[in-house]
């Protein structure tokens, strides 16, 4: 029996909590363990590597989540992926090896030293195959069993982490021995839940498949994605080299800190993005649009809301979180983390949204949006970075803008397909940002410690959430909600409440 759309999302959740407190956690000691100009090359490696993965997948990976959600019984599309993974890790070592024996690495990688080039390539692999058996456990709605089990291993991980930061030398060299036992060990441990719920088996061992026809149906969804893959990303890696290159690797650390932290108000949203994902794929195969018409009129506006509700706070207390985590060396991020708090928000669009293309397989719409989104960023990137010299703050300004114009053309074309109309769309990104805004403002201005920035911190935090709570019940719609559903959803609280007694 599979799990219930309810009890994925909400065990989903309790991961991407979990998680988010352990990335607080790290976010407070490895920056300042390592210190602005080693934690600026780790991110530049990190997010070199992902993005010259991603253009080795070429969309691969998310055929593959789509083709496997709506039939999981294809066992075969896993023991071609499997090969593709293989053939994926020689390609990427085979260009560092070339890259390296013909003298590009000093070139591509700036204020990079040789040593730690590996190290990013192996980092960026292992992430990027945790990736895809996350998606496999998502095809299957195993997401209950592989959630808990990344609770589990992230607290293990974290402890191994502070041991390493405490009682070692730390470096760059040993904070990557860190993720990479972390990352082989959390494999290992799915591989065996999958071989005991009969994912992998046997069967995938049997290499005797139609090899021509599953390339041939890979490429009918990733072809119009690959030309799009390969500008978008030869974009993206040449924003984050120019920032590198022009800006130095202090200012990719700014970046890098303030994404990490940025990151965190995509906790709630992303625990449902991939669930709602599936629903998608899964609904449109059985010919149901009216189920897909009601995910996304109901999941979008309301995670969306979820999404502005932390970012939004999260920007008006840029300040006392920087002092919180970090130290005197980073307080010229202030501004950078100010305007990454925003990104997040129209990240949940773009990632359900986007999933919907997928699922409808209209790679060649999404293909066309992605590449005018990626060359208009690359003129910011220009403007912003070469030209104006703003450094990090510039590259923040151009993810936000960028990401706000690709989203919305993207929904432009969802509600054309699920023939619904736009303009609520708008209108609930519009007063939802006005509303948190004047929320977190008033919330900022009352300082109830005057000695304590991590007091005046929670105590904030607690008088927004209850300003939030309080004129919710007057504008439900704010979260894609009525009143009814909130006295019940407050009912159903103060039920468990008295039980707990």
């Amino acid at each position: 029996m599979q799990d219930s759309l309810k009890k994925r999302y909400l065990i989903k959740l309790l991961s991407n909590i979990v998680n988010g407190i352990i990335n607080i956690v790290l976010v407070a000691i490895v920056p300042k363990a390592l210190g602005p100009i080693a934690f600026g090359q780790f991110s530049y490696l990190q997010q070199f590597f992902s993005q010259f993965i991603a253009f080795l997948d070429a969309g691969t990976s998310t055929a593959f989540f789509t083709k496997l959600s709506a039939k999981s019984s294809r066992k075969e599309l896993i023991t071609f992926y499997f090969i593709f993974t293989l053939v994926l890790l020689f390609t990427l070592f085979l260009i560092v090896y070339l890259l390296r024996y013909f003298d590009y690495i000093a070139f591509l990688l700036p204020e990079i030293p040789n040593e730690y080039v590996f190290y990013g390539a192996l980092f960026g692999f292992f992430t990027w195959v945790t990736q895809v058996y996350i998606k496999i456990s998502d095809a299957y709605a195993l997401t209950v069993s592989v959630e808990l089990i990344k609770i589990m291993h992230k607290i293990i991980t974290l402890v191994l982490l502070l041991y390493m930061v405490n009682f070692l030398p730390f470096d760059l060299n040993i904070y990557f021995y860190f993720h990479f036992i972390a990352l082989v060990s959390f494999l290992m441990i799915i591989t065996i839940l999958f071989i005991k719920k009969s994912i992998f088996s046997k069967q995938i061992l049997d290499f005797k498949i139609k090899y021509f026809i599953l390339v041939k149906e890979f490429f009918a969804f990733s072809s119009p994605l690959f030309m799009f893959n390969v500008i978008a990303i030869a974009i993206s890696l040449f924003d984050i080299w120019l920032l590198q290159k022009v800006s130095g690797s202090i200012q990719t650390g700014f970046y890098g800190l303030a994404y990490s932290i940025a990151a965190m108000c995509f906790l709630f949203t992303s625990a449902m993005t991939p669930i709602i994902s599936r629903e998608f794929s899964k609904s449109y195969a059985q010919n149901d649009m009216e189920h897909v018409k009601e995910l996304f009129q109901k999941y979008i506006p309301m995670l969306y809301a979820i999404s502005a509700y932390f970012s939004i706070f999260i920007a008006f207390q840029a300040e006392n979180l920087l002092h919180i985590f970090t130290d005197e060396k980073f307080k010229d991020a202030l501004f950078v983390l100010m305007i990454m708090a925003f990104y997040p928000i129209h990240q949940t669009y773009g990632q359900l949204s986007g999933s919907l293309f997928f699922a409808l397989e209209e790679t060649k719409i999404y293909r066309n949006i992605g590449l005018i989104s990626s060359l208009l960023g690359l003129i910011l990137t220009y403007i912003f970075i070469y030209l104006l010299e703003l450094g990090a703050v510039g590259f923040a300004c151009k993810m936000v803008i960028i990401q706000i114009i690709s989203v919305n053309i993207q929904l432009y074309f969802n509600v054309k397909f699920l023939k619904i109309k736009l303009s609520p769309f708008i209108f609930h990104q519009i007063i939802s940002i006005l509303f948190f805004i004047v929320l977190a403002y008033f919330s900022a201005q009352i300082v109830l410690f005057e000695e304590s920035i991590l007091g005046n911190f929670l105590f904030q935090g607690t008088l927004y959430t209850m300003f939030v709570f309080i004129t919710v019940l007057f504008f439900p719609f704010i979260f894609s909600s009525n009143k009814k559903e909130i006295m019940t959803f407050v009912y159903s609280i103060k039920q468990k409440l008295k039980k707990s007694k």
